[in-house]
């Protein structure tokens, strides 16, 4: 065990470095050098490179054909990480701590070899931790993603089992994992019984009594993380055998599944929160910078050149428009008072990928659409100045999170907010360009699609408004103007475009239903029949509402119609 093994200090690469007594000699083979450095390693040695660490898979210099080394490099880059850690331990020296009380409770977990800690005037620079690579293993996500329907019956049964004995053994035990997902256990299947689950990401366990309501954390977190691939029936399983071994019976069995399921949602919304305003800070995948006009945040694989020369191309078309003159391959596609939207050609477009940066040979040319938010008068630039967040910046924010929701939006690359709010000039929000064919109203006056594909254009509008109902989302400005209509695979694609004031965090009540629906309904040209606005409403929040509800929403949508469109009742506005 790593607790009962001899420890020893070790002068290396100018660091003081705590290590096991057998692992003292590789420290000096370490190539720290390049370890500071991620660009400089092989991908395939290069785990996650975040702001804040930086993990690496390396062969064992003095073992090359054993198992690897996970090397995690900890990064204190900011003045208040490096005060906070002069008063608590820092991660690397809580992860060695929690190890070496895991290994001394006979927790399975990964071996940590060597810690160091790069101070200068007292305060940390820089943190080391060295482990033994576990052979042979996969996160819980993963497998239970793609091989748990292919492993036998008896295998799935002893996992469950084994899962739930780690879990109650880190309860008992008071070891409280923050952060107890199913991508921070692994599973070697190959393995003895009983020797199969190891639990990973130390730095988040404290050493606390596990009551009642920490536990039901624990247990909401890795449920939620849990593919759906493993099934209803092997959770409930999972539940009784913790129980049994905690309690002695699964007498509160549905009590606890409630209870978990309440803490589930909870954690779900509050990991979309979480990375909906990660687009706001530096990350893996955003960035942000100042330059002489703007404050910018954007993607890392969007170049800030390429960010600042399609705002240039916009004003310049813009310019050429108002005179009459070709804009060439820019695309004037709105020139309002408050808004203008262009599409312009880009050297630099990121892929249509979304959890981490591209390589650059994978930034290639395309469109990009870029939108600014003008604010001509005195009062909207005072407006602007005292809001907590701008409509760029809240349309920057929205698009984000209709990513993380899977709700269908333009991916946004970067946003541009002015320095000089008081002098009038605009806010930009840059985003990929949609493939698509215009505005639902506009593909419905001038296309004029027949019977066949009207019906088709009422179901995806009900499935892009169930769609944001079960995601939690409200958008205040649900007109066709508003939905962008795109053709995909033989059918139809809608995509919400004005996401400034959109809400996140909880579903539609029956007035913001009719709210969306009233005006979606109002705007509508009069070649749509009233049948085809009925299929659409018949279709909205099924199973939501029972039939004389459903009337009573069609009269209510039907009033707000006519008092949007100003005119008197008529049939095709129900």
């Amino acid at each position: 065990m790593n607790s009962q093994r001899e420890l020893q200090n070790v002068r290396a690469h100018g660091i003081r470095w705590r290590s096991v007594a057998e692992f003292a000699p590789t420290i000096r083979r370490l190539d720290l050098e390049a370890l500071r450095h991620a660009d400089r390693m092989p991908p395939e040695q290069v785990v996650k490179d975040s702001t804040t660490r930086s993990v690496f898979r390396i062969p064992d210099p003095l073992a090359p054909q054993g198992p690897g080394l996970y090397v995690k490099r900890y990064k204190f880059r900011d003045l208040f990480d490096r005060l906070r850690y002069c008063v608590i331990p820092p991660k690397p020296v809580r992860e060695w701590r929690i190890c070496r009380a895991l290994q001394a409770a006979e927790v399975p977990t990964c071996d940590v070899l060597a810690i160091a800690v790069r101070r200068r005037r007292r305060l940390p620079r820089e943190g080391f931790l060295v482990s033994r690579e576990l052979s042979d293993t996969v996160h819980v996500k993963e497998f239970a993603a793609e091989r748990w329907t292919a492993c036998g019956a008896s295998l799935r049964r002893e996992l469950v089992f084994e899962l739930a004995a780690l879990t109650a053994d880190l309860a008992e035990r008071g070891f409280h994992h923050t952060d107890y997902h199913a991508e921070n256990l692994l599973v070697r299947p190959e393995g003895p019984p009983g020797q199969r689950l190891f639990v990973t990401d130390l730095h988040a366990i404290r050493r606390r009594r596990v009551a009642r309501r920490r536990l039901t954390g624990m247990l909401a977190m890795l449920h939620g993380s849990v593919p759906q691939q493993v099934g209803l029936g092997w959770r409930v399983r999972f539940l009784r055998a913790l129980l049994e071994r905690r309690d002695g019976d699964a007498a509160g069995l549905r009590h606890w599944a409630r209870a978990i399921a309440v803490r589930t949602g909870a954690h779900e919304r509050r990991h979309l929160r979480s990375r909906t305003k990660r687009c706001l800070k530096e990350s893996s995948l955003f960035t942000r910078e100042k330059t002489s006009g703007f404050v910018v945040h954007r993607r890392r694989d969007f170049p800030l050149g390429a960010a600042l020369s399609a705002v240039e191309l916009h004003r310049q078309s813009l310019r050429l428009y108002a005179l009459g003159g070709d804009t060439g391959e820019v695309e004037v596609c709105r020139a309002g008072r408050r808004t203008e939207v262009t599409l312009c050609p880009s050297e630099s477009v990121p892929p249509r990928t979304l959890n981490r940066p591209a390589a650059p040979q994978d930034v290639l040319p395309g469109a990009v659409c870029v939108k600014a938010y003008r604010r001509e008068k005195l009062g909207a630039r005072l407006k602007d100045c005292l809001r907590l967040r701008s409509r760029a910046r809240g349309a920057w924010v929205a698009a984000r999170g209709f990513h993380v929701r899977g709700l269908p939006a333009a991916r946004p690359l970067a946003l541009l907010e002015s320095r000089r709010k008081l002098r009038g000039e605009p806010d930009y929000l840059i985003s990929r360009a949609l493939p698509a064919e215009g505005e639902l109203l506009e593909f419905l006056r001038v296309r004029q699609p027949d019977a066949r594909e009207r019906r088709r254009l009422a179901r995806a509008v009900a499935d892009l408004l169930n769609l944001m109902d079960r995601r939690e989302v409200y958008h205040p400005d649900t007109k066709p103007s508003n939905i962008l209509v795109s053709r995909q695979g033989g059918g139809l694609q809608l995509y919400l475009v004005d996401l400034e004031r959109v809400r996140f965090g909880r579903p539609l009540s029956r007035r913001e239903w009719v709210k969306c629906l009233a005006r979606i309904n109002a705007q509508l040209p009069e070649s749509v029949s009233l049948l085809d606005r009925l299929r659409c409403l018949r279709l909205c929040g099924r199973g939501r509402w029972t039939p004389r509800q459903r009337l009573r929403v069609a009269r209510r949508v039907h009033e707000l119609s006519v008092r949007r469109r100003g005119g008197p009742t008529g049939s095709k506005s129900a």
